[in-house]
């Protein structure tokens, strides 16, 4: 058996790196830099190749399928940290190639939109001689020689890792399986004083021995490792196995297999231990003759999440066949740490146990430390300030009192108080227990919970932040990599929240709650005693910086990839004499106590860390982005406080890898918008996957974008939105937008005109925006990607709308605003998906009929708006499909003074909620159709 300590939690960590997406992306780049358009030097083609060779045997020789345990060997636990920091060197490699490729592309595009052209044979060649300056002569670039040196570490070493997959001598040496003792069914205190969990106790023995409930029920006990959960299940199993046919104890750990539950049911149920001749078939034929129709309790003990959904599957199957055969009145208990194997294995009820009461904790320590006292005596007085340390863990409170009880007989009152005083420090025992759940989560939820050590206890994690941390580190897996990513269904940003949401299954993070018992606005903590763990586990690879913690430090370690420091700290860094340079994050908190954070960053300190992927200075000061920031080059996310001006300058368009940029907190939405609107240059941020605001510059003005520099942000995040659409002149210029190949955009917005400053309402900035031809033909060259979700369109001055709109066949909201010369609705009939339609300010629309629904019949549409429209005389049934809108079931009419039919809602087949607001004086009861004066649909005025 493996003591699961640090030390193994960390070698598991180390070995869950290497089959990341991290190693398959760099992969990736390495062969994208060797096929690239431009040319390099001699021999480096071929050694990028051999690069993404090297790291996909690697990958394979250290999956975790074939390794098939932890390494427990400390040699070969510093060879594979070794490893990682030679392709840690590698990433450095290719991040330079990658930058200066995506250089040389933004120097082209600039110089062909300024006219200097780029098709012809003398400016290829000159492409190709400034490919070549941009490897040879640029001394932040990469060259021949540190890509040799890289290559040569990454071969020895690679070497040995395929000793350690290939020999079984080395891997029996070195590799050992995880595994658990198992627990037995009698309770660990014999007498029947039990502390703590009272009406839990109580809620579970009702559940177990009410005798008139006839159903088959599974009960789901919930709680961290040390929280109590089999002790409160063997008392109740003790209290209540009389009233059972067949009372069932089964240690469940590891236990995934059918065969492999079912025999450790009837090992427990008839006491005998040998199944080895038997098959699935012949043990489920056993048991269903020992168990046929007996009222039996099964309490399955220590069940765990298992990855693989083919041993899930089995263990669902194991359960059902007891089910099937046992009598009326049975019941499952099943103790856990997560709540996704209650859900997975159909628990009707869940007790959580998130600890016993502070009195509670006292006596239980105190009748731990002296079996004799009597509840009152002894220790308790020393304990009232100290208690709440121990979190409510039973576990903790047996740990403390059986040190104290072993220290009575030797040490004094003031020792026995050392160790009260400090009772954080002597809880190993439960941190270990608390190792097991970080030990057994996939490697890629792994490298993403401990990256969460860096952070202090009791933070309150924002999701939205942290899974974009974990993206720019390389911790997600990208659209090649994941069945739903690139399809239309998910994004990498998906993928990630989904890793949040499976360590919140896993009740590694909790919901906040506020003091009056509600959840807080969506920020989650971690228990102080995994948050513990946590920093214990990931101590090589991640540390925290603060007053409290510098002590005699000199030099980060240089295995250390992530750091957070506090403001107090941040200048001592210039005294470390190493580390910096490796780090992969840096992040920069207040400290107690400091309201307003650091104001300034020096600039020396800042540009020591030059591989920096994660700069968060949301808890700083700074008003200014500190002018060293531009060399920062691989910084991928850039987190900065609200008081910083709004006016980034041009360094951020260095940043050629920025992903994310974070400003301030969740509710500075408006600041963040206007600081990525106000960056001049922003298609060079190619990996930008931000929502984004882009203002359409004519030639003439001086603020706004050009509408090209959006062809190769083919990342943008969620929302899409761009104003000032009257400046594009064709469809040619709009199609250079290339909004086709931006398929993470879920929302995209389009804007003609501009708002009066005055009064809100569009003005044209030229007579060209009076002509309806250039904005029927830029619409048409907006064309977006198919999986589009929302789109609106304001102030559209166009006579007709593009056949093109039918094929967004994934759209689900379709908002028309204030588009006054559009004669005819478009046709949406067709839309497979569409649930709302909204038209407001529609000034020329006399009519909707058969038309608007183009051969379709909205299969989907719940909710349709109509609202100023000035000239609509009738929504009327002509030439509609005879059965029409089938969910439509809401349908909201302001403000249309002409509208007197709508007889196109008697072709619905559901039951119509109509409201009719103020404007609308010729809908009456009388003109509505025949539903409404039946009962079926009803109209409410306003």
């Amino acid at each position: 058996m493996v003591a699961m300590g640090p030390e193994v939690a960390v070698a598991l960590a180390v070995v869950g790196w290497f089959v990341s997406p991290h190693i398959t992306k760099l992969m990736e780049v390495a062969r994208s830099c060797a096929s690239s358009k431009y040319k390099l030097p001699r021999g480096m083609r071929k050694k990028l190749l051999k690069l993404a060779q090297d790291l996909g045997d690697i990958k394979d020789f250290l999956d975790p399928a074939t390794m098939g345990g932890s390494v427990s060997d400390r040699t070969w636990v510093n060879r594979l940290w070794s490893l990682k920091d030679a392709i840690h060197d590698a990433e450095e490699i290719l991040d330079l190639f990658e930058s200066h490729i995506l250089e040389a592309e933004a120097a082209k595009n600039l110089k062909k939109r300024s006219g200097g052209g780029g098709g012809s044979a003398s400016s290829s060649g000159r492409k190709s001689a400034y490919s070549w300056w941009i490897f040879t002569t640029n001394t932040s670039g990469p060259s021949l020689n540190q890509l040799k040196e890289v290559l040569k570490n990454l071969g020895e070493l690679r070497e040995r890792m395929r000793e350690l997959c290939e020999n079984p001598a080395t891997r029996r040496a070195v590799l050992s399986p995880l595994c658990r003792a198992p627990l037995g069914p009698e309770p660990v205190r014999e007498k029947k004083l039990f502390f703590g969990y009272g009406v839990e106790y109580e809620q579970l023995v009702s559940m177990l021995g009410d005798g008139n409930c006839k159903d088959k029920k599974v009960i789901s006990l919930i709680g961290h490792g040390g929280m109590g959960k089999t002790e409160l299940a063997r008392q109740a199993y003790r209290h209540v196995r009389g009233k059972f046919d067949r009372p069932i104890w089964v240690p469940a750990y590891g236990k995934n297999a059918q065969f492999d539950l079912l025999a450790e049911i009837w090992k427990s149920a008839v006491g005998e231990k040998s199944v080895q001749e038997m098959n699935i078939s012949s043990l489920q034929d056993k048991l269903k003759a020992q168990l046929a129709s007996q009222r039996c309790l099964l309490v399955l003990d220590d069940v765990w999440s298992d990855e693989k959904d083919m041993n899930e599957s089995e263990r669902r199957t194991a359960l059902r066949c007891f089910t099937d055969f046992v009598g009326v009145g049975s019941r499952i208990v099943m103790t856990t740490r997560s709540r996704i194997c209650s859900t997975k294995l159909g628990a009707e009820e869940t007790i959580f146990l998130n600890g016993i009461k502070p009195e509670e904790m006292m006596l239980l320590l105190n009748d731990t430390a002296n079996p004799s006292a009597d509840g009152t005596s002894g220790i308790q007085g020393m304990l009232k300030s100290d208690v709440l340390k121990l979190k409510g863990s039973p576990s903790a409170a047996i740990e403390i009192g059986e040190k104290l009880k072993a220290r009575n007989a030797s040490c004094g009152r003031e020792q026995r108080g050392g160790i009260l005083a400090n009772m954080e420090c002597h809880i190993a025992g439960v941190l270990v227990s608390h190792l097991a759940s970080y030990d057994h989560l996939p490697p890629h939820l792994q490298r993403c919970f401990a990256f969460c050590s860096i952070f202090p206890n009791g933070w309150r994690f924002e999701p939205e932040k942290l899974t974009k941390m974990w993206m720019a580190l390389g911790f997600v897996e990208e659209k090649a990599h994941h069945p739903q990513v690139g399809n239309g269904m998910s994004s990498m940003e998906d993928v990630a929240r989904g890793y949040f949401q499976e360590l919140v299954d896993r009740s590694l993070f909790e919901l906040e709650q506020s003091k009056d018992g509600g959840d807080k606005h969506n920020r989650y903590v971690i228990h102080e005693h995994i948050h513990r763990m946590i920093r214990d586990a990931s101590s090589k690879n991640c540390i925290s910086i603060s007053r409290a913690s510098t002590g005699d430090k000199t030099s980060i370690p240089p295995r250390v990839r992530h750091l957070s420091v506090t403001s107090g700290c941040l200048d001592q860094l210039n005294e470390y004499s190493i580390g910096l340079g490796n780090l992969r994050t840096l992040i920069v908190l207040k400290d107690d106590g400091d309201d307003d954070g650091v104001v300034a960053i020096d600039k020396d300190i800042l540009q020591q860390f030059k591989g920096v992927r994660v700069l968060d200075l949301t808890e700083t000061g700074i008003t200014q982005l500190p002018a060293s920031i531009g060399k920062l080059k691989h910084v991928r996310y850039l987190g900065l406080p609200s008081t910083v001006s709004s006016d980034l300058g041009d360094q951020v368009t260095k940043l050629l890898f920025l992903q994310t940029l974070s400003v301030g907190q969740e509710e500075d939405k408006g600041k963040k918008r206007e600081c990525i609107t106000n960056i001049s240059g922003i298609g060079r941020l190619v990996k930008l996957r931000e929502s984004i605001e882009f203002q359409v510059m004519r030639a003439s003005e001086k603020e706004g974008h050009s509408l090209w520099e959006l062809a190769g942000m083919k990342s943008l995040g969620k929302t899409l939105s761009i104003k000032g659409l009257d400046a594009v002149a064709s469809k040619e210029e709009a199609k250079q937008a290339r909004l086709d190949n931006k398929c993470s955009v879920k929302v995209l917005k389009l804007q003609w005109g501009a708002p009066d400053a005055r009064h809100g309402e569009p003005v044209a900035r030229s007579s060209a925006a009076a002509d309806p031809a250039p904005a029927v033909a830029v619409l048409q060259g907006l064309q977006p990607h198919h999986y589009l979700h929302e789109l609106r369109i304001e102030r559209y001055s166009g006579e007709t709308s593009p056949t093109s709109l039918s094929g967004l066949e994934k759209l689900t909201r379709l908002y028309l605003k204030n588009c006054r010369k559009l004669k005819a609705l478009p046709a949406l009939g067709q839309l497979p998906c569409l649930e709302l339609l909204e038209i407001k300010e529609l000034c020329v629309v006399a009519r909707i009929d058969g038309g608007f629904c183009g051969g379709g019949a909205f299969p989907k549409l719940k909710k349709i708006v109509l609202d100023d429209m000035k000239e609509l005389v009738a929504w009327n049934d002509n030439d509609m499909p005879k059965v029409a809108f089938p969910l439509l079931r809401d349908v909201s009419i302001a403000d249309c003074p002409l509208l007197s039919s709508l007889s196109a809602l008697g072709r619905c087949t559901g039951p119509i909620d109509l409201r009719v607001k103020g404007g609308c004086p010729h809908i009456t009861p009388d003109t509505l159709p025949a539903a409404f004066r039946n009962g079926v649909s009803t109209c409410k005025f306003h």
